[in-house]
């Protein structure tokens, strides 16, 4: 991005080109289970087709590589059944381990594809010493983010303990849970996806069972632990894959041709209706009347959001705006008192939106506490002066003089994301020596 220049056509290319990649590797993880060319192409057209393809497709994320790391993860344990060379446990060990150090999800992944080890005949494998050899490569590159969590208090952990203690996110009961991965995909989707999960489960795949038993034991890591239902998303396009595997085969028989080519076009039809729900296609009047009319409108995934629209969705109003307002009053200040002011975003969202849009309205880099901002420090600020994007808790209190900026006019945003902007002369304490009193994690 930053060889770019970061415009935001670069923000919507790197994910466009992972949901693109994770379509091609679908397909080809349905001709490794045995699909033909019909298979290929189905189990890239349902990837394709999910919402969930076109909602991570978008934005840049965390979230972005989540599904063609894993699906390339899953080709090379299906070549290695198939008697690939072993060696190519050097290679899923790369592949996984770059997976891991994209996102923390991907452990949970590797421990639920240890219970599909367990419980099938893949236990084999542990008698393997290029197995151990592949674990070796993935260890060896997640080791220095292990090291730097385990000196600095591991982070991450804390986090995962705000969220649980605080009940950040939403608890869903079993059916909720269930309900939430159909309306996330579609429910022809879901039904395409549960034809995989049967198929392996069956006993002509019964080679690749493991994959299956992973798959289970995914979902009930899942729900044990509160995850939030995209969470599970990368666990969806190796069952797509397998379901393509399984139509195929009732596609031999000449009465279900007609009834498969009718579902897909009713999946499409279904996947066309949602997508002015995960894709800004529509004027926000048009988005938020849509969404309510819309039975197919998901749960938010935090307790405390409160928005019209679905939260990737409404996310995405609001910063340039609340950008704008700051570096109008930053650059109305005298020349003196602007050189020593800071910006202080409460929330990393802030702070990344100073840091993306400030350049160009010749802002200063953000300052933050939140999550991992706050090992950025408070880039030798003191305190004297600071615009304040979101205030803390009896912040007014500890400045000499508070004034109001104003209040960022962003109705289809979530109410929490953009509230009003304070300028605080004359901080009670020096920012860089209290530093660690703003750290937080709501």
């Amino acid at each position: 991005m930053h060889t770019l220049g970061a415009p935001l056509w670069a923000v919507r290319v790197y994910p466009a080109i992972a949901a693109g990649a994770t379509v091609i590797l679908a397909g080809w993880l349905a001709a490794e289970l045995g699909g033909k060319k019909r298979a290929v192409i189905l189990a890239s057209f349902f990837v394709f087709i999910d919402p969930v393809s076109f909602a991570f497709g978008h934005i840049l994320s965390t979230n972005a590589l989540d599904l063609a790391m894993w699906l390339l993860c899953v080709i090379l344990l299906v070549k290695l059944e198939k008697g690939a060379s072993p060696r190519l446990w050097i290679w899923w060990g790369a592949v996984a381990g770059l997976a891991l150090m994209h996102k923390y999800i991907l452990a949970f992944l590797l421990a639920a594809l240890l219970v599909g080890f367990l419980f099938t005949f893949w236990r084999r494998w542990f008698a393997s010493r290029w197995l151990w050899t592949g674990v070796a490569v993935l260890l060896l590159i997640v080791l220095p983010n292990v090291v730097w969590q385990a000196t600095h208090a591991f982070p991450f952990l804390q986090l995962q303990h705000y969220v649980r203690i605080h009940h950040r996110n939403v608890i869903m009961t079993p059916i909720e849970f269930v309900r939430a991965q159909i309306v996330m995909h579609n429910p022809l989707n879901f039904i395409f996806a549960m034809c995989g999960l049967v198929l392996l489960f069956s006993p002509a795949m019964r080679r690749f069972r493991a994959l299956a038993w992973s798959f289970v034991a995914f979902i009930v890591l899942m729900f044990a632990l509160h995850a939030r239902d995209y969470y599970l998303a990368a666990a969806a396009p190796p069952m797509f894959a397998a379901g393509a595997v399984a139509v195929e085969r009732w596609l031999q028989k000449s009465w279900a041709k007609r009834a498969v080519y009718a579902y897909v076009v009713a999946a499409t039809l279904l996947t066309a209706m949602s997508l002015p729900s995960v894709l800004p296609i529509l004027s926000p009047v048009a988005t938020e009347a849509y969404c309510r009319r819309m039975w197919l409108q998901r749960a938010e995934p935090e307790t405390s959001r409160d928005a019209v629209m679905p939260d990737w969705v409404a996310d995405q109003f609001g910063w340039q705006e609340s950008v704008e307002m700051a570096a109008a009053y930053y650059n109305s200040l005298p020349p003196e008192e602007r050189a020593k002011t800071a910006i202080l975003g409460n929330y990393y969202g802030q702070a990344g939106a100073i840091d993306y849009y400030g350049p160009a309205l010749g802002l200063p880099q953000a300052i933050s506490g939140h999550h991992s901002y706050w090992f950025w420090g408070p880039r030798g600020n003191s305190g004297e002066s600071v615009i304040v994007m979101d205030p803390w808790t009896n912040s007014a209190k500890h400045c000499s003089s508070w004034t109001l900026v104003g209040k960022p006019q962003t109705p289809w945003a979530p109410p929490d994301r953009h509230p009003a902007i304070y300028h605080c002369r004359g901080l009670d304490f020096n920012l860089s020596a209290e530093w660690q009193r703003f750290r937080h994690f709501d």
